[in-house]
């Protein structure tokens, strides 16, 4: 081989050599910054947190209960879900993420009632409180008065348990008639209740304005017998000589005094004796 174009050779492979060489030395290019022409416009909206009716489209039957029976928990779902979407079968369990009740409420009921969701089943509509036994339990700690009364006034009632009456959810006021016959066929639930106080159902009272129909569906005879008297009395009301209470009855000389002699008293201290019942005057 020509010496010429063995030189020749040499000065090619080591230009090459160097250049490869330098490659490595190179600063690289700077990226161009991007503008604020190049970000596509759904892009270009600041991020907000996310709001119910975002996070509804998700979860729509849990939107709804809020809305229709939320009662105070009609807030932003993060106040109580700060985290969410962070659950990982097998990783972290369904219990950790859930919002803790004590972290915005204490111990509302008291140490006896600790388990909010064994009562409040569902917090999105948490006065729509379902019966079953853990409610049940825990009747007397929130109606104190009323258990007591319960265990005062004895009755059939004490001794069934509160949710044979109050079924079906919490808050529930059963009719009268789901269980009793009525004195009449008419009687609605408001006359019931005017007269025997459920949780004490044989300490009878009325108001003072009671009609004479309404004594009459119990007191029929007593309450036809006054009206045929044509005395005074039958133009009374019921309450004028039975008043407060079931079965109380006023003395005649509350009202009439004594309008006899003494003496006439001395020997008939029962005014019956002459002028029968009150009912049945009689003006001998």
């Amino acid at each position: 081989m020509p010496i010429g174009y063995k030189k020749w050779v040499i000065y090619a492979v080591g230009t090459i050599c160097l250049g490869l060489c330098s490659i490595g030395c190179v600063a690289p290019a700077t990226p161009k910054p991007i503008t604020e022409k190049d970000v596509p416009p759904r892009y270009a909206v600041a991020v907000q947190a996310l709001k119910p009716e975002e996070c509804g489209q998700c979860h729509p039957h849990f939107y709804d209960l809020i809305k229709t029976k939320g009662g105070k928990h009609r807030i932003d779902c993060k106040q109580c879900h700060v985290e969410f979407h962070i659950y990982r079968p097998g990783r972290v369990r369904y219990e950790q993420i859930l919002p803790k009740c004590e972290a915005c409420h204490d111990l509302v009921h008291g140490a006896d009632l600790a388990q909010c969701s064994e009562c409040h089943s569902e917090v999105h509509a948490p006065l729509d409180i379902p019966a079953g036994r853990a409610l049940e339990q825990g009747c007397h700690i929130c109606h104190p008065e009323l258990d007591k009364e319960m265990k005062t006034y004895v009755t059939q009632h004490t001794e069934i348990y509160c949710s044979s009456c109050h079924h079906t959810r919490h808050g529930y006021v059963p009719e009268c008639l789901e269980c009793h016959q009525p004195h009449e066929s008419s009687m609605t639930q408001s006359e019931c209740l005017a007269c025997h106080p459920p949780h004490k159902a044989l300490q009878v009272v009325y108001p003072e304005d009671i009609p004479q129909e309404s004594c009459a569906i119990c007191h029929t005879n007593a309450c036809e017998a006054l009206k045929r008297s044509g005395t005074k009395h039958s133009v009374l009301s019921c309450t004028k000589c039975h008043p407060d209470k079931h079965r109380t009855i006023m003395r005649c000389r509350e009202c009439h005094g004594e309008p006899h002699p003494a003496s006439m008293l001395q020997k008939f201290r029962v005014c019956g004796q002459c002028h029968g019942t009150a009912h049945t005057l009689c003006r001998e």
